[in-house]
């Protein structure tokens, strides 16, 4: 297993991304205490905008991970994990995504990488070893973001 739980200590290995890179307005602040990312923040359609992502760039994934694993909760809405293949910058809207939902209870989530959905044609297929970025999202719709992660890792 992979994990990304030690990162935690080592925040900047994280880093933000909004609609604002192509001039939507969404907003997102992240805060690291003790191994919790807290994310806040909101995500807006306003000016064809729509997401906010804490994102990481793992190197050396095996090509045998079959999933990621995370603790998440937050504020009963539905958020995304979304996984960017190497090689692809454009469109920005080609990546693979699955969704989970949050209450204010920490919840396991064990996601494998084969419920992932292609989000479009041009992304290369979902292997492991050939993953660039894996981010967890607010998308798609107007809502305030509250989100909490902790022991992420891959299995």
């Amino acid at each position: 297993m992979i994990s990304f739980t030690d990162i935690s200590n080592n925040p900047s290995n994280w880093y933000v991304v909004t609609d604002q890179v192509m001039g939507g307005k969404s907003e997102l602040e992240v805060n690291v205490d003790d191994g919790i990312f807290s994310l806040s923040g909101y995500v807006t359609t306003i000016n064809n905008g729509g997401f906010v992502r804490l994102a990481h760039r793992p190197k050396n994934i095996d090509k045998d991970i079959k999933g990621i694993r995370f603790m998440a909760k937050g504020n009963d809405e539905t958020y995304e994990v979304h996984v960017t293949m190497q090689g692809l910058r454009m469109p920005p809207w080609a990546y693979h995504s699955s969704t989970f939902d949050v209450n204010n209870e920490w919840k396991t989530f064990e996601i494998n990488f084969s419920d992932f959905e292609k989000k479009s044609g041009v992304s290369a297929k979902l292997r492991p070893n050939n993953i660039r970025d894996i981010s967890f999202a607010g998308y798609g719709r107007d809502f305030d973001v509250d989100l909490q992660v902790k022991e992420i890792s891959l299995y």
